[in-house]
């Protein structure tokens, strides 16, 4: 088989039956479908089972037994069950153009690639059949007019992560599936920023990594998303609290254990200092509605709940940053 697409899913009834039918109608049909449902409370896995007979034994539902509330997860269980040579993330409201499959599996053989990186993707609204596609790019620099592939040099590539020019969606990057599992690749246990320690872990570990110009992915801009919804400020300094926490853990045990990095120890600390500035920066309106002492309180009880050691230090740092910030944008 050529192609394993992972879908994780968690109440997407309004859109998810609009992402498989544009699987089911793409120009290479030499693949699977592996529905991961995060114990939806929609009807989204009726709607998965709705397109069972017309994949022909090609669609994978699986359930798992509690919510994880998180799309690492799914994509991990999706992963563990793929049977086909390269694997596509994609997210349950997004679209495939019709070749998508077709053009990216023909690349990688091209050029025997690990990874084939997408710089460019279409845009569209939340219109259940969207009318207008709208070209759009991660970062407007370097962009390419040809297939192309990524220097060896490590430190480079490295650099490139922390300008940043590596878009760290899942769905931007088409991986070969023993690239992922040999190297033990899989996404962190994390509510969210999962895919940019992921992105790490792929632009370090491949030997081959090719960037092509031509968008074949259609991501929505679904506002009602997981992602995306309203948080009052409480809610979003501990929703950017949690990657901080466990996803700073990740990354430098994943450095620790790459001769490159200790070689390289100035680079190590700048992406721990990029990942952790990352999030502070999302929660920058968050901390300015809340007073000092509010922000030291979240932060200590989420620091214990971890089982930080020092969580007193630890939250008086960061509300200290946080002060800091603030005193340099006046």
């Amino acid at each position: 088989m050529k192609v394993s697409v992972i879908i994780p899913v968690y109440n997407a009834e309004k859109f998810l039956g609009v992402c498989l039918e544009s699987i089911l109608i793409q120009t290479l049909q030499d693949f699977e479908v592996i529905v991961v449902d995060d114990c939806s409370t929609d009807n989204s896995v009726n709607v998965a089972e709705s397109f069972l007979e017309k994949f022909g034994g090609r669609l994978k539902i699986i359930s798992l037994p509690e919510n994880t509330g998180s799309g690492a997860v799914p994509r991990n269980v999706g992963l563990e069950h793929a049977q086909g040579k390269y694997i596509f993330f994609v997210d349950n409201d997004d679209l495939l153009i019709d070749d998508a499959l077709e053009t990216l599996y023909n690349f990688a053989e091209e050029y025997q690639a690990d990874v084939v990186y997408m710089e460019k993707f279409f845009t569209c609204d939340e219109e259940i059949i969207p009318k207008n596609l709208t070209v759009s790019v991660w970062r407007e620099v370097d962009l390419i007019d040809e297939p192309t592939l990524e220097p060896n040099d490590l430190a480079k590539r490295v650099e490139k992560f922390l300008a940043p020019k590596f878009y760290w969606a899942p769905w931007a990057k088409f991986l070969r599936r023993d690239f992922l599992l040999d190297n033990k690749i899989f996404l962190p246990q994390m509510t969210i920023a999962d895919d940019v320690i992921q992105t790490l872990e792929i632009i370090c570990l491949a030997k081959k990594i090719l960037r092509v110009p031509t968008p074949l992915y259609v991501w929505r801009t679904n506002q009602a998303s997981w992602y995306r919804r309203k948080r009052s400020p409480e809610q979003m300094i501990k929703f950017r609290t949690s990657p901080l926490i466990t996803g700073l853990e990740y990354l430098d045990e994943f450095m620790r254990g790459l001769a490159f990095f200790k070689k390289n120890p100035v680079l190590r600390l700048q992406v721990l200092n990029f990942f952790a500035l990352m999030q502070l920066d999302n929660m920058t309106a968050a901390l300015n509605e809340l007073d000092s002492t509010e922000v030291y309180e979240i932060f200590l009880r989420e620091f214990s709940t971890a089982g930080s050691s020092q969580p007193a230090l630890i939250s008086y740092l960061l509300v200290m940053n946080s002060l800091y910030r603030k005193e340099l944008t006046k």
